[in-house]
């Protein structure tokens, strides 16, 4: 089997949140204990309901936060137990793309100029290497050399992206973190952007963490799938397995929620009962057990792990019993 590029195991982060000048902070377990292995090529996908952790877990990816707890270990590297400047040079390895190209690209340089910063940023002082490897990018992702002297705001949607994610893999990295890279593109241009990753998966061999709520583009992309739920992982398992046969019940709504036009792919709708719990004061025992159809009394009161269930793993005992 071949050696992970990045690992997680039982990584958390929790925030301390002030409710008033005199009050307690209360913590707020934004992610709470979540584990998962990735290789070189294959792409993850994180999905869930908003507020369920995925930014969260994205920023601790990249490095832009530290965990509270758990391990995060890059080609086999405990982050932890490096010092800034060794982390900093290990940020060369994980990239994020983010959900707005244009929020993410500054409006006063110039395309070439954000293109050849992280190299500039990372050692690489020869400005006509920088300049070549830049237009280089470019070309790659399907844009022509003379738009590295114009600005982002000459450009579409689409074409924002490609610049964006051009920009996320000049440094070579080898995970790459897709925050809702295509929710914010025409419907018609989302397609053109999944089939420029898999290209450049496919010759980079980058890893891809994608994170999405559109469970269809999830479909089509993804070689393994997470579902998180207020912070936990509550199935785990290759993406053919999961779309087949969701075990978790938060899994099965999510998935009738889905629209297509396959008929034979169509579930009968799972409306799900009341709103997110605050993650300010969580539900005892299981997260979900304020909105799931299945709810037993053990279910207020255990807090459940993931089970192996065949190829998946699932934190529901009920859903064991039924299988």
């Amino acid at each position: 089997m071949t050696a992970p590029v990045i690992e997680a195991r039982e990584l958390a982060r929790h925030y301390a949140v002030r409710r008033g000048l005199f009050a307690q902070p209360s913590l707020v377990r934004a992610l709470n204990g979540v584990s998962f292995s990735l290789e070189a090529g294959r792409t993850l996908a994180v999905v869930g309901e908003s507020g369920c952790g995925k930014s969260t877990l994205a920023r601790l990816l990249t490095m832009i936060e530290t965990p509270t707890a758990g391990v995060l270990a890059i080609d086999g590297t405990d982050v932890a137990s490096l010092d800034a400047g060794q982390r900093r040079v290990l940020r060369r390895a994980v990239q994020i793309v983010f959900q707005n190209p244009y929020g993410s690209l500054n409006p006063r340089q110039t395309i070439g100029d954000a293109l050849e910063e992280p190299l500039l940023v990372h050692g690489v002082s020869d400005a006509a290497q920088r300049r070549e490897a830049a237009r280089e990018m470019l070309r790659r992702v399907g844009l022509r050399e003379e738009y590295a002297d114009r600005y982002p705001h000459m450009f579409s949607g689409g074409q924002r992206q490609r610049i964006a994610i051009a920009r996320a893999l000049m440094l070579r990295p080898r995970v790459l973190v897709l925050d809702e890279p295509v929710s914010a593109l025409d419907v018609s241009i989302r397609a053109q952007v999944l089939n420029l990753l898999a290209e450049l998966q496919t010759e980079f061999r980058v890893a891809y963490v994608f994170i999405s709520h559109d469970l269809a583009v999830v479909r089509h992309v993804a070689d393994d799938v997470m579902v998180m739920y207020l912070g936990r992982a509550v199935e785990q398992g290759p993406a053919r397995d999961v779309f087949a046969t969701p075990r978790h019940p938060y899994t099965q709504a999510l998935l009738s929620a889905t629209p297509t036009v396959d008929a034979t792919l169509r579930r009968e709708r799972i409306l799900l009962k009341g709103e997110l719990p605050s993650p300010l004061a969580p539900p005892p025992g299981c997260v979900f057990h304020t909105r799931c159809p299945w709810v037993q009394p053990r279910c207020r009161e255990l807090v459940p792990e993931l089970v192996a269930l065949g190829a998946q793993r699932v934190a529901c005992p009920i859903a064991v019993e039924r299988a």
